[in-house]
């Protein structure tokens, strides 16, 4: 806990989680994972990103991955794209990667095209 940094070999990764109880508007940026379980009107940049059911996206993503388990209205720019079967996505997919479960409820428009994050 309180140990030399050069003495670690591995990290935690960074993780945030936009509470049930949170709604935020304005823009989220992180290096690492990060958690939607409440809403968020807005724009999100981080390495990965999960929406969980219950969880409300309005805006834009840049992501390395996103999955989405909840609600989406809006752009995803990512890598990889999973859209669950409890996923409601509405908006523009422009990634590299897509898996969508059957049950995915989504009006969308695709393009494929590798993605820089950050």
């Amino acid at each position: 806990m309180f140990g030399n940094k050069d003495n670690m070999t591995e990290f935690e990764p960074i993780s945030s989680r936009i509470g049930e109880d949170m709604r935020i508007t304005g823009t989220v940026i992180s290096d690492g994972l990060v958690v939607c379980a409440g809403q968020l009107e807005g724009t999100i940049e981080c390495e990965n990103l999960h929406i969980l059911p219950g969880g409300t996206l309005n805006g834009d993503i840049k992501a390395k991955s996103v999955t989405i388990d909840g609600v989406m209205v809006g752009t995803v720019k990512a890598d990889t794209v999973q859209l669950t079967k409890h996923a409601d996505f509405n908006g523009e997919l422009c990634c590299g990667d897509i898996a969508i479960d059957e049950g995915a409820k989504i009006e969308a428009s695709f393009s494929k095209g590798q993605v820089k994050n950050g």
